[in-house]
C-alpha cells in the first residue's frame, strides 16, 4: 500500500543533521553528455517503475509495518551460529581521484531468492568513498533487489540506500530511515519494476544517474533516459562523500545464509552465467562517470571481482554498448554442476 505525505514531513527531516535543511526542489544542471549511443543489434527496451499519483507537494512512500531497516553487514538469523556472508560479481573502477557521479544501464530479471526470512538479491551502482575496515565508509547506492522480508514477495524492486559510517549505525534502504529526500511526487521508492526480462526473450532494464549537484552539494538520482528525477541525497549526511566519491562499482549482489548447511541456491543477475551473454545473462552496460566539469564521460574498467564459484563476471565486446559487463550465477544448483562440467568438457 502506497500513501502520499508531505514532502517536509518525510521521514529524511527525523535525520539529526537536516532540522534546518531546505529542500532543493530540482538540481542545478544534469550532467552533460559527450556524444549519443548508437544503437545496438542487442534490443532491449526501458522497463516501467512504479509510480503513484499525489500532489505536487507530496510523495508516496510505501506503508509498511515490515522490517524498518536491514543494516547489510549484520543481517542475522535465528542461527546465531551463522552468519550471513554477502558475495558480490562486480566491475570496479580504482585509481580515480575523484568522482561525481555515474550513469549505467541494470538488467532487469526476477532471480529466486532461497531463504526468504534472511536472503536477499540485488544488482546496482555503488559510489564510495573512505574504507569499510577504518569504519569511515561513505556509500551511495541504488538499483533493485528481491528482498522477500520486506516486500513479501519476489519481484524486483527499486531501491536506494546510503551509509556514512560502513553500516555501522547510518542509513537505510528508500524512506524507511532518515537520510534520502524524495522530491517525485510519483516515483514509489521500493515499488515494483517490470516487465522483467525472459530467457530467449525480450531484454528489460533500467537507466540510472546519480550526480553531485555542483553548487548545493547534494547527490541527485535520476532515471530513465529522460532523466526523470527522484530525488537528493542530502550533503549533510556524508563526510567524504560530502566532497567527492573515490571508487565506483557496479553490478551484483547476494546475501547468504547458510541456512541449511550449504551455500544458498539464491541467484544472482537472472541465475545465469556471463558467458552465456545476451538473452540469457544479466548485464550492466554504457558505464559513464561525471567529472569535475559535470560531464558524463566514459570510463575504462580493468578490474572485475567475484567471490565464485557460483557467480562470476565476463566482459564481452560491443562497441555499441560502450562499457559493459554480464554478471551472475545459479548459487548452489543441478545448473551449477551441469554448467561446470561443460564448461571444463
Amino acid at each position: 500500500m502506497v500513501i502520499c505525505i508531505s514532502k517536509e514531513n518525510q521521514p529524511a527531516f527525523d535525520h539529526p543533521l537536516l532540522m534546518y535543511h531546505k529542500i532543493q526542489e530540482a538540481p542545478t544542471e544534469i550532467p552533460r553528455v559527450i556524444g549519443t549511443n548508437k544503437k545496438s543489434e542487442w534490443p532491449t527496451s526501458e522497463a516501467h517503475v512504479s509510480t503513484a499519483k499525489c500532489p505536487q507537494d507530496k510523495v508516496p512512500i510505501q506503508n509498511m509495518t515490515a522490517l524498518s531497516h536491514r543494516a547489510k553487514p549484520e543481517r542475522g538469523n535465528n542461527n546465531t551460529s551463522v552468519i550471513p556472508k554477502h558475495e558480490h560479481a562486480v566491475a570496479l573502477a580504482r585509481g580515480i581521484p575523484k568522482v561525481y557521479g555515474t550513469k549505467a544501464v541494470i538488467n532487469i530479471w526476477e532471480p529466486v531468492v532461497e531463504d526468504k526470512k534472511i536472503e536477499m538479491s540485488i544488482s546496482q551502482i555503488w559510489i564510495t568513498s573512505g574504507d569499510f575496515d577504518t569504519n569511515d565508509l561513505n556509500s551511495i547506492e541504488v538499483g533493485w533487489q528481491v528482498d522477500p522480508i520486506v516486500y513479501k514477495d519476489n519481484k524486483p524492486r527499486l531501491f536506494v540506500y546510503w551509509t556514512s559510517d560502513a553500516y555501522r549505525t547510518t542509513g537505510g534502504y528508500n524512506l524507511r530511515k532518515p537520510g534520502f529526500i524524495q522530491t517525485s511526487s510519483e516515483i514509489v521508492l521500493g515499488g515494483s519494476i517490470s516487465p522483467v526480462s525472459s530467457f530467449g526473450g525480450s531484454q528489460f532494464e533500467i537507466t540510472i544517474l546519480v550526480w553531485k549537484d555542483s553548487k548545493s552539494g547534494n547527490w541527485w538520482l535520476s532515471l530513465g533516459p529522460d532523466n526523470v528525477l527522484v530525488g537528493y541525497w542530502p550533503r549533510e549526511i556524508f563526510s567524504s562523500l560530502a566532497d567527492h566519491g573515490t571508487k565506483l562499482d557496479w553490478g551484483g549482489e547476494i546475501i547468504d545464509s547458510h541456512s541449511f548447511g550449504r551455500h544458498t541456491k539464491t541467484q544472482m543477475g537472472s541465475g545465469r552465467f556471463p558467458e552465456e551473454g545476451f538473452g540469457n545473462a544479466s548485464y550492466v552496460r554504457n558505464l559513464e562517470m561525471v567529472d569535475d566539469t559535470n560531464t558524463l564521460q566514459p570510463i575504462e574498467v580493468k578490474r572485475y571481482y567475484s567471490d565464485g564459484p557460483y557467480y562470476s563476471t565476463k566482459k564481452l565486446h560491443t562497441d555499441e554498448w560502450g562499457t559493459h559487463f554480464f554478471f551472475g550465477g545459479p548459487g548452489l544448483s543441478l545448473y551449477f554442476i551441469y554448467f561446470s562440467f561443460n564448461l571444463e568438457g
